[in-house]
């Protein structure tokens, strides 16, 4: 019915074809308008002779036609009159009406109403049909139909997915920063309503799909980039800022800062850097760096050409423009009296007043990083790593003899394991002889806390980047080539997301490879293969040893043989509600029911029962702590996977930290029993008394207020109290009485009422008061009794300090952004700092950032997932970022 319409149009319109498709849009916007105007009850009639819909409609034979199909009765040759089922649905959607029951049963059953619905969803989708047709500056907001995106949501399985609200919708933007949101969020394929780890998922998943002969630094990956810079910069969005931060530093540049660039050294704006020749862009630069006196200028006018530099992924240019900013950063000349910048770490420095150099992030390598540094940071590791070339430490005649597992390593797997350590060896290197200096001036990043976003600064952070080799040996990368990693572009691929502990584990597989094998004839024990990882001093410092056993319930008899099985990682479950890094250990070592024959069998937690085994063939698996490792590894169990969906998913509850946590409970089977028993009773008091004080809290709707804010009982019971007093004395006013004398009760007996409601109020608001103060009383008690036994740690061979916390900050577990807090301590000062390396960024935080109570507000996708804790005992000689 919409093409003889369309016909119509067009044919008034012959020399203006967009003038037709304006005409035929004014008809069929405003025919979808009337219809679901008609669906909703809206009975007004449509009067010919009124200007605006004869102006939109025109009343020719093809709209008539339209709205007699569609039910519209002509009346008189003056307007048209919607069917009368329209006013039945009116009467079905007015909730106060007799005979709304009937009314919403034959609206149901009518074939006209039907029919309008049917028509409603057809002239929506020709509508957007239509308008899409029209220039960009003329569309209007988007005609979707509900009915048509619910099934095409509920066919691509996104008919639920995380929304935002607020900044970044196209409701918010101008004409011109809503078409360049608009085309933004066309290009990556996303809805402006889907939240930020929505956007990041998709702008990810297209760029490991790109089939371009360049998927990194191509046109379409500038476009994805592009797009995901101006919804970022929309959304103001800390995960997205994120994302953006990462792709920039492994070379992606987006087109507005080569316009800002090439509008500071040509004075025009460009948005391609290829544009004019590397050489004559140096020799641009050097004429401008002359007409410039300031140093901060020159500085700005060296960041712009560095800019351009990996726009082209020139290296040489790259180099040079990289050099230029070292040389600017480090003059005396920058602003102020001292010099700062980057120092060659040598002699005799106070390394209290310098921060450590970061590291760059080269494609979604944020874990890596966090790795690298925490492995530089422990001491055993960096001297090792630092001997390599002595050719005594490591294994650097490629000796075949080592072991992993039952299987001789081959003389390809050991080169391969000291090309690592030989790269690692240079890495430390720039980390020992490049320093931040003078930390604690103003010149110097400070963290905000919490989001690895950067600080807003001119000069770049001083960083370096691991060698691309290093990380391929490392890292699962898209658009590897073979085992090397190198990608046909010249410059970095993107890397898969991976977990800290598989990184970790790669890393200490490839130092075990480089070792020498350990020959038998030196053996005290002839008979012993002792060039497997075990023998290890890595494998000494990292792992320690469980005892295991099983026993069936009641029977003590029945138990097997203890076995010993070997860690490097702690596994800690968490749960889904806040929870102590105590509780999680006590969890662990607790008694575990096992069903079934104890060779084919299942854990399950001790408090879950399995109702369907005989008590007397229940099994009960204990473990004790055997030996523990100098540094102890901890992995939060975050990731778990959905049955019902067969998709992983991420825990984001939080877990207190403590600077310090003892083993020594868990060297005996009962012992996490014992330590668990006076927690547990506290514990189980806690949420008690906090469930007693919930309940003195009421939702409350106000006028002001329409979210059910809660308010206390106590102080509405008094405020109803105070307003029954005030009833009782305007009661005995002269006036009130004569208001209330047609009353079948006398004024006198209201007062009275009044006054006994009053006081029947006030007494329970005294006596909930009351007990609300007890149970505040009791609650700040056994707060400081569970924190008296939570800090309680004795200093024995089995306490251990905090030194590192891994932080994944994101809703999924695969995507997000990793950072590390790892402790410094100075021993002549007796000083102890946390450091935050994220990627580039060092920055000294205070320590409350890392032992919260609760996470902070609007990061509780940000938690620790990975925790490195060194034997107190040890810290002197195990954990130091110094040299």
């Amino acid at each position: 019915m919409v093409n003889a319409l369309a016909t119509a149009r067009m044919r008034l319109h012959s020399h203006h074809p967009t003038q037709g498709i304006r005409e035929l849009f004014n008809t069929v916007s405003t025919l979808f308008k009337l219809v679901k105007n008609a669906c909703t009850g809206d009975t007004r009639p449509v009067k010919v002779s009124s200007e605006v819909p004869r102006r939109r409609l025109k009343f020719d034979p093809p709209c008539n036609h339209i709205l007699e199909i569609l039910g519209f009765e002509l009346v008189n040759e003056s307007e048209f009159c919607p069917p009368d089922i329209v006013r039945v649905a009116g009467e079905a959607l007015n909730e106060s009406h007799p005979d709304r029951n009937t009314r919403m049963a034959q609206t149901s059953t009518s074939l006209m109403f039907r029919r309008l619905e049917r028509a409603r969803q057809e002239l929506c989708i020709w509508t957007g049909q239509i308008q899409r047709q029209l220039p960009k500056d003329e569309r209007q907001a988007a005609y979707v139909s509900n009915f048509v995106n619910e099934q095409l949501e509920t066919k691509l399985g996104v008919a639920k997915y995380e929304s935002q609200s607020g900044p970044g919708l196209l409701l918010s933007s101008g004409k011109d920063e809503h078409s360049a949101l608009e085309d933004a969020y066309n290009v990556l394929g996303v809805f402006p309503d889907m939240g930020d780890s929505v956007v990041a998922w998709a702008y990810r998943r297209l760029t490991e799909e790109d089939q371009s002969e360049d998927p990194v630094f191509g046109s379409q990956a500038r476009k994805r980039f592009d797009s995901l810079v101006t919804i970022s910069a929309a959304r103001t969005s800390k995960e997205l800022d994120a994302l953006v931060a990462n792709e920039r530093e492994r070379g992606l540049v987006a087109t507005g800062a080569i316009k800002a660039a090439s509008t500071a050294l040509f004075g025009e704006p460009q948005t391609n850097a290829d544009f004019i020749e590397s050489d004559a862009m140096r020799d641009v630069f050097l004429a401008r760096l002359e007409e410039i006196a300031a140093p901060k200028a020159k500085l700005e006018l060296a960041e712009h050409l560095a800019v351009l530099a990996e726009a082209k992924q020139d290296q040489a240019l790259m180099k040079y423009a990289a050099n230029v900013l070292s040389s600017l950063q480090a003059s005396a000349e920058l602003e102020m009296d001292e010099t700062k910048g980057v120092a060659a770490w040598k002699g005799k420095v106070d390394t209290w007043d310098q921060l450590p150099i970061g590291l760059k992030n080269i494609g979604n390598t944020c874990y890596l990083n966090s790795i690298l540094q925490c492995l530089f940071s422990i001491l055993p590791i960096r001297k090792a790593v630092m001997c390599y070339g002595d050719g005594k430490m490591w294994n650097e005649g490629a000796r075949l003899g080592r072991r992993d597992g039952g299987r001789l390593l081959t003389k390809d797997e050991i080169a391969s394991a000291l090309r690592f350590v030989e790269l690692l060896k240079k890495l430390f290197e720039s980390l020992i002889t490049q320093r931040v200096e003078g930390w604690a001036t103003k010149n110097v990043r400070k963290s905000s806390g919490g989001h690895p976003l950067a600080t807003s600064t001119a000069a770049a952070p001083l960083a370096v980047a691991p060698d691309k080799e290093l990380a391929d040996m490392l890292l699962l990368r898209i658009g590897a080539q073979g085992n090397s990693g190198s990608s046909t572009t010249g410059g970095s691929t993107s890397a898969q997301q991976q977990d800290v502990d598989e990184c970790i584990a790669q890393c200490v597989s490839l130092l075990v490879h480089a070792l020498p094998p350990i020959s038998l004839m030196d053996s005290a024990d002839q008979g012993a293969d002792l060039s497997g990882p075990s023998d290890t001093w890595i494998y000494k410092m990292l792992a320690g040893k469980l005892e295991i056993t099983t026993e069936r319930t009641g029977d003590s008899q029945s138990s097997e043989k203890p076995s010993d099985e070997t860690f490097v990682n702690l596994n800690l479950n968490i749960p889904n509600e806040t929870t102590d890094i105590n509780d999680c250990i006590d969890s662990f070592f607790a008694p575990s029911i096992v069903s079934g024959d104890m060779n084919n069998s299942a854990d399950k937690n001790s408090d879950d029962m399995d109702t369907d085994t005989p008590q007397s063939q229940q099994l009960v698996r204990r473990s004790r702590i055997k030996s523990a490792p100098p540094v102890l590894c901890i992995q939060v169990q975050r990731v778990q996977f959905d049955m019902s969906t067969l998709r992983a998913f991420k825990i984001n509850s939080h877990l207190r930290l403590r600077e310090q946590v003892s083993l020594t409970p868990y060297v005996h089977f009962d012992g996490a029993a014992a330590a668990h028993s006076q927690k547990h009773a506290l514990q189980q008091r806690l949420a008690t008394i906090n469930q007693h004080l919930g309940l003195l809290q009421v939702p409350v709707q106000t006028a002001a207020n329409t979210d059910n804010a809660e308010v206390s009982v106590v102080s509405a019971l008094e405020r109803v109290q105070s307003f029954m007093s005030g009833i009782s004395r305007w009661a005995d006013i002269d006036g009130a009485k004569t208001l209330l004398s047609d009353l079948p009760q006398s004024a006198s007996a209201i007062t009275q009422n009044a006054q006994q409601v009053g006081k029947q109020l006030a007494e329970m608001a005294a006596t909930l008061k009351e007990a609300r103060l007890k149970w505040e009383k009791e609650l700040q008690e056994v707060k400081e009794q569970l924190e008296g036994i939570y800090s309680n740690v004795p200093q024995d061979d089995m306490a251990y300090t905090l030194h590192a916390a891994f932080i994944h900050s994101g809703q999924t577990p695969e995507f997000g952004h990793y950072w590390v807090y790892i402790r410094d301590y100075d021993r002549e000062k007796n000083l102890v700092r946390w450091l935050k390396f994220n990627d580039s960024h060092v920055s000294v935080v205070d320590a409350s950032e890392i032992f919260r109570d609760a996470p902070k507000p609007g990061e509780e996708s940000a938690n620790p997932y990975y925790l490195v804790f060194v034997r107190t005992s040890d810290l002197d000689t195990t954990a130091d970022l110094g040299v």
